[in-house]
């Protein structure tokens, strides 16, 4: 079995002095990352990590996260990154879902840990792992500190035997209000990675981004394609994503030879007009997925950049990064298509009884192939709800993605929106029941409930509306505020609206398409009862 690491270790041996992580000033070279994520490792397996353990990752985007990753896979665990911004809440949601478990924190995420570690249920983190701490102290439950991890050897532990294949359990925003895991393994990614680096002639002269978080599955190619072919891996700061003009500043500077981010972001550098003609001369290829890309954007890039090639891609979480790609050849005149599926993976358009459609009828996307997820953590429900066999009874693994989609006579698939409540903003996947859930359980609320409108930039915008308790005040910024204290930044509301009662249709239920109409509505005075 071919496991992540081995590829990394495998490259560092052919190019141990090569920079392999370049973050600000700071860069790792091959041999570094290899012996810095050994030390980890070694000092895991003598804190007792076994197969298929779980370790929760209390780190932000940077170099000891990469050495972090590396090193949980080296010992044999399985990598649950988690967003170190989501609140506190969510995060222990994860982490008693994802027990018996380690917590493993960078140094300033030690008091997070610490907190952590208290709010989990009763026996589910088994032990706190700090291996760049300073002050442990106070901090219960610490069984591995710097110390022992810079004494710990070098060399690669004994290879992984008696495990899984699972290599991440990475969590998304689940309908009933609670994060779901989706397990992905080492032989999925190795089948997307080692397809990827090929087909786009990834190589030792690359520059490569990492604009996504670790948490969001695009990353893995980020991460692991150029480190397994010996490229540079270039991870973006936080403070340079602020702004379009930082990030175009970025692209530049570092001389990337390859950008993928998600629509939302690329259409914002189109849309504040980052580049100049013929800019970014190293730059080779852009790549995006996650959100519908707007034609007049990709149009903006494509003519500001004739040297670059122009990709995107299709899947989901439960699939492993993505499933079907599409470089365009000519400027879009029309929406973009979904594409075609990558070797070693299927997709088909089908009716609500699993039965393939006509050509150019709408229907549900389904995908099978090599990177189907063995289904979702400890829900046997959802699991056999949303993963099937295509033909039933074949054998075939696919998974049901909640994706209307068709496919054109020559085999070009497109798609055409949900057949559900999801959404994606800035290529992260939110339940709309997820944000509902929260804003209901807020004790001032008394109903709510949240519905997408399409935003000017493209992309959708959440909105909810909601009543008070009588005698209550309180106004909308205060909250979001609340809200914020639940779910993550993306998953927020933008558009507010106070009402004395929700709109209802014949049955009695709360009437959500009237609620889309008042906020498409632009003379609606969005953010009543205190603004947004």
């Amino acid at each position: 079995m071919t496991r992540l690491e081995g590829l990394v270790s495998a490259q560092a041996a052919r190019t141990p002095e090569a920079d392999a992580v370049v973050f600000g000033r700071t860069r790792l070279t091959y041999r570094e990352l290899e012996e810095r994520s050994n030390r980890l490792a070694q000092a895991l397996r003598a804190d007792g990590l076994r197969p298929d353990d779980r370790v929760c990752l209390l780190v932000p985007k940077s170099p000891e996260a990469v050495v972090y990753l590396l090193g949980v896979l080296k010992a044999g665990g399985v990598c649950v990154p988690l967003d170190t911004a989501s609140p506190a809440e969510r995060l222990v949601s994860i982490v008693n879902r994802s027990g018996p478990c380690r917590l493993l924190a960078d140094g300033p995420r030690t008091a997070l840990a610490a907190e952590l570690s208290a709010a989990a249920a009763p026996g589910v983190v088994a032990a706190v792992c700090l291996p760049d701490g300073e002050a442990t102290d106070g901090v219960p439950g610490c069984s591995l500190t710097a110390a022992e991890v810079a004494a710990a050897p070098t060399t690669m532990p004994e290879p992984v035997s008696g495990g899984s294949d699972v290599a991440y359990v990475l969590f998304t925003s689940g309908s009933a209000g609670e994060p779901k895991g989706v397990p992905l393994t080492h032989a999925g990614i190795v089948h997307f990675v080692t397809w990827a680096n090929e087909h786009f002639g990834l190589g030792p002269d690359d520059r490569i981004s990492c604009h996504l978080q670790l948490h969001f599955d695009g990353s893995l190619w980020d991460v692991y394609g150029p480190l397994t072919c010996g490229a540079e891996l270039h991870l973006v700061p936080p403070e340079t994503s602020l702004l379009p003009t930082t990030l175009a500043d970025f692209i530049r500077t570092s001389r990337l030879t390859q950008w993928l981010s998600v629509p939302s972001v690329l259409s914002a550098m189109a849309r504040h007009d980052v580049m100049a003609k013929d800019d970014f001369p190293d730059l080779r290829r852009v790549l995006w997925g996650g959100e519908v890309f707007p034609p007049p954007d990709v149009e903006y890039w494509m003519r500001r950049l004739p040297h670059v090639t122009f990709t995107g891609f299709y899947g989901t979480t439960e699939t492993t990064i993505a499933s079907s790609f599409h470089t365009l050849t000519d400027l879009p005149d029309q929406a973009l298509p979904v594409g075609r599926p990558i070797p070693g993976e299927w997709l088909e358009v089908v009716d609500d009884q699993l039965r393939p459609v006509a050509a150019d009828e709408v229907g549900e996307l389904v995908i099978g192939g090599a990177g189907v997820s063995p289904g979702y953590w400890r829900n046997p429900e959802r699991t056999t709800a949303s993963f099937v066999e295509l033909p039933p009874g074949s054998g075939r693994r696919a998974y049901r993605t909640g994706d209307l989609g068709s496919r054109d006579a020559d085999g070009l698939l497109r798609f055409h929106g949900r057949a559900d409540r999801q959404v994606k903003v800035n290529g992260y996947r939110v339940e709309l029941d997820d944000v509902m859930t929260e804003l209901h359980a807020l004790p001032e609320i008394t109903a709510g409930a949240v519905v997408a409108v399409p935003g000017r930039a493209g992309g959708p915008l959440i909105c909810a509306a909601y009543t008070l308790g009588a005698g209550i005040s309180l106004t909308t910024v205060q909250l979001k505020a609340r809200l914020a204290g639940k779910v993550p930044a993306y998953m927020l509301p933008t558009r507010w609206l106070v009402l004395e009662s929700l709109p209802t249709n014949a049955n009695g239920k709360t009437d959500l398409r009237a609620l889309q109409r008042l906020f498409a509505d632009e003379e609606t005075p969005h953010g009543g009862g205190g603004g947004a």
